[in-house]
């Protein structure tokens, strides 16, 4: 039996003949798996519809709902030997393990660019993958999942294991897609002259914002102020109703406490706020969980009483969403010596398995210490919005965000950035389920809170978000226009779509423009 993805359809054969076709995504489908005992067949789709899909291969009808957590198209699926586990590569720089049980996603491993393929390796331990990134990427799955799913395979299957790709057809795979990217270069010029002779009597609509990082000069808080801020931050944690919509700006009012002299631009690094080490640092921002989990557990082994690096493991357990385990590591921590990383890490983990009060409860500790530091505090009130964000508290973080970011001493750009990334997150969950109306709101909030990173670098304080989230905040100008535009195509309204590019167009750096250009040419 053979199946074969189109853009319209999948079409099923056995031998030459056509035994049936059917609708799959709402349009392009781009990649497909077969479950080992063929009785299922999983497909990926295009920019337009992110999602996986599994079909029942005896009467080829969708199986549940659509598997969502990608954010752009799906280049490869494969099923793991013992049919409980699958992987897919997918455009948005992301390579994501699932349990086919329930169709969730287990653990993300991050590529620096678009990742082409990705398989499992012979033995079934580990997960390869390759992107435009020139790299074959090997991940270790969290414990207890792909080595309790190779126990369950007998003897006899063992000669049908195989990853689906080589790792010389995935090194092809994505050299042919890298030449492809890079051929799109020699029809840029054209792609400008077109561009120009279309927009050269309109005039800029955007001019990128300037010296939005400066800083107000004056004298700093004084230590009545500093009292005041952790007084005020507690009692708006206490003062929270149960749904969140109560309260929420009597932090903000701690702040202004302080007097209208503070720093508008957050200046503390990951190091200062989690004890993070630069090579650890590193490995978060790149993605590489791997190399991060097996140094810490060393420093561990040769220090049990390192709290720091429980804090910080407990970080990558929450990333690959082993909740349990990143629990455990930040109640561990806080065991040796509690400490602002180790209340973070167990507000996170909290979060994670929906113990929402436990959380909200961690997270009031944190607050005490920030020992008055404004930056300090500002970030574990973003990070706790998001982290609710994350558990489906989604009024209360935005209702949060919202106030902090009204505050006339808040971070703008540090505002930005997490209102962007969450619209961003709700963007696609909207267009996923064929909302678009919604999603062109969501990708809209994202563009406009993203602008400032149009025609300038991340602050480096952002670097905090990338490493307890993963999120690519240097990406994120560029993708939310990139998905407005889509949701607009998708829902026919082209000159909208249009309006919305050349926007982008005028309002971002070369390099940026550059890569608009290119992924247009694509499309």
């Amino acid at each position: 039996m053979l199946a074969i993805a189109t853009d319209q359809d999948i079409q099923i054969y056995v031998g030459e003949a056509l035994q049936t076709k059917f609708k799959s995504h709402s349009h392009a489908t781009l990649s497909l798996a077969w479950s080992p005992d063929r009785t299922r067949l999983l497909s990926g789709g295009d920019d337009l519809d992110p999602t996986i899909r599994e079909w029942d291969t005896s009467s080829w009808t969708q199986v549940g709902d659509p598997w969502t957590g990608h954010t752009y198209k799906v280049n490869s699926i494969s099923v793991h030997s013992s049919g409980t586990y699958a992987v897919s590569a997918s455009n948005d720089n992301t390579v994501r393990l699932w349990q086919l049980s329930d169709k969730q996603t287990i653990a993300i491993f991050q590529h620096a660019a678009s990742v082409v393929c990705a398989a499992f390796s012979a033995d079934g331990t580990h997960i390869l993958s390759g992107g435009y990134d020139k790299r074959v990427a090997v991940w270790a799955a969290p414990k207890g999942t792909l080595a309790v799913a190779l126990a369950a395979v007998v003897d006899a299957s063992k000669e049908l294991v195989s990853t689906s790709l080589s790792n010389e057809r995935m090194i092809s795979k994505a050299e042919q897609s890298l030449k492809a990217e890079q051929s799109f270069k020699a029809e840029q010029s054209l792609s400008t002259m077109i561009e120009q002779s279309s927009l050269k009597s309109e005039q800029s609509l955007f001019k990128a914002e300037q010296g939005v990082s400066k800083i107000e000069q004056g004298a700093f808080m004084a230590e009545r102020g500093i009292a005041r801020v952790g007084q005020s931050a507690l009692q708006f944690e206490q003062d929270v109703s149960m749904d969140g919509t109560e309260g929420v700006s009597k932090f903000e009012q701690g702040i202004s406490m302080v007097g209208q002299a503070i720093s508008k631009k957050l200046t503390i690094t990951s190091a200062e706020l989690l004890a993070t080490a630069t090579t650890i640092r590193t490995a978060f921002i790149t993605g590489d969980l791997f190399t991060a989990e097996k140094v810490l557990t060393q420093d561990i082994t040769v220090d049990a009483k390192n709290f720091a690096s429980y804090a910080n493991r407990s970080f990558i357990m929450a990333r690959k969403f082993d909740w349990n385990n990143a629990l455990k590591d930040a109640t561990k921590s806080l065991a040796i010596q509690t400490s602002l990383p180790g209340y973070i890490a167990q507000g996170i983990a909290f979060c994670g398995k929906q113990l929402v009060d436990d959380a909200r409860a961690a997270f009031d500790l944190a607050f005490t210490f920030t020992q008055g530091n404004m930056d300090a505090t500002a970030f574990v009130y973003l990070i706790k919005a998001i982290a609710l964000f994350n558990a489906n508290r989604i009024k209360e973080a935005l209702l949060r965000v919202d106030r902090l970011s009204a505050d006339s001493s808040a971070d703008p750009l540090a505002c930005g950035i997490v209102v962007a990334s969450l619209r961003f997150q709700l963007g696609t969950i909207a267009l996923n389920g064929g909302r678009h109306s919604e999603a062109v709101e969501h990708f809209t909030a994202a563009v406009e809170a993203s602008t400032f990173l149009a025609q300038s670098a991340p602050p480096s304080s952002s670097e905090v978000f990338t490493v307890l989230f993963g999120w690519n905040i240097e990406t994120l100008w560029q993708m939310s226009n990139q998905k407005l535009i889509l949701t607009l195509l998708g829902a026919g309204m082209l000159g909208e779509a249009f309006e919305s590019y050349r926007f982008a167009m005028d309002a971002s750096d070369e390099t940026t423009k550059t890569n608009l250009q290119s992924w247009v040419l694509k499309r």
